[in-house]
């Protein structure tokens, strides 16, 4: 019996002119966010945005890689961007600066790091003695990567002189090409640069500087204060996305996990994706975040780094409760995680 009256409707449309209207679609936010390299270890935020976590939340990102957490925080500072992620490091530095809108760290996506040590030469067994007087390439000084290189290296008993020689002013994009050219013995590289390497056979992985560190937070998402204080609603949603993507990856397998990641690096083999996230599996360190929420112990241990490292004096550690709006996490694991 409806058919017909569909037909009437239908004709009457035609006849008179009436507009044929559709069912409203629904509108996406749109967010500029800075990440700090593109990589492997960001996986929940490509799981997010590929598996459309962030399109149910009516969430659409225009990404941008910065290729520096200093690039990340001017970007958040400038307001060119409406979200970072970036080390904690950097949402602590621009706390402890004198600008006057400051930074809060919302949702993690990494719980250590997520960085190997790599030599030229294969060395069995290996002993971190090894690295006395050689040539390593590191990271950005002051950036976390550099931060827990330096302190696992202090904790295994490698001279202060060998710590001041690491060359940290190659530039992220550089850094691969500079070890092929035949730059440096040593060295610390993140992914897909490892996979890339040690697939060529320029490289053996040695050891995982997570795995030798612990729990220490080391990737989230931060923004200025008064976008949050203005998009509440939207910092929940997003977190719900993140919080989602976790939990996805949970119960994903490496090649499930790495094909959701493919359209986020085109030309890239899936199987050296499959590698990547199996060898992050593989150290039993919580590289990926499995929840949206910034650990309390994780920031004080990245805090404890940074003044062993000399980038902060004890007087400007941050409070938990000063840097961190821990309510969106909590809410997403009420709401989005399975019990």
């Amino acid at each position: 019996m409806f058919k017909p009256l569909a037909s009437v409707a239908l004709s009457l449309v035609l006849i008179l002119g009436l507009p044929i209207t559709h069912a409203p679609t629904q509108s996406l936010q749109k967010l500029k966010v800075a990440e700090v390299v593109r990589s492997q270890l960001f996986a929940p935020m490509y799981v997010a945005i590929n598996q459309s976590f962030f399109r149910d939340q009516g969430i659409e990102l225009d990404l941008i890689t910065a290729n520096g957490g200093d690039r990340v925080g001017a970007l958040v500072l400038s307001g060119q961007v409406d979200l970072g992620l970036a080390g904690p490091e950097v949402a602590i530095y621009l706390y402890n600066s004198e600008a006057p809108d400051k930074p809060v760290m919302f949702c993690s996506v990494n719980g250590t790091d997520g960085f190997f040590v790599v030599s030229r030469e294969k060395i069995e067994p290996f002993a971190w003695d090894k690295l006395k007087n050689r040539r390593i390439i590191g990271w950005r000084p002051g950036s976390t990567p550099q931060l827990f290189f330096e302190y696992i290296l202090k904790q295994k008993g490698v001279d202060s002189e060998t710590i001041k020689s690491i060359v940290t002013n190659i530039a992220p994009p550089a850094r691969e090409g500079a070890w092929l050219s035949g730059d440096g013995d040593f060295g610390i590289f993140n992914e897909p640069s490892t996979e890339n390497l040690a697939r060529a056979g320029r490289i053996h992985v040695l050891a995982s500087i997570g795995k030798e560190l612990g729990a220490a937070e080391n990737t989230d998402f931060f923004a200025k204060k008064s976008w949050i204080e203005k998009n509440r609603d939207v910092a929940q949603k997003f977190t719900n996305a993140i919080a989602r993507a976790q939990a996805w990856m949970k119960a994903a397998t490496d090649a499930q996990i790495a094909a959701a990641l493919a359209p986020h690096f085109p030309g890239l083999p899936s199987d050296i994706t499959v590698d990547v996230i199996k060898r992050y599996r593989g150290t039993g360190a919580p590289i990926l975040s499995e929840t949206p929420q910034i650990s309390r112990p994780g920031l004080a241990k990245l805090q404890e780094v940074m003044i062993i490292g000399g980038v902060i004096d004890p007087s400007k550690t941050v409070p938990y409760e000063s840097i961190v709006a821990a309510e969106f996490a909590l809410e997403a694991e009420r709401s989005v995680l399975p019990k």
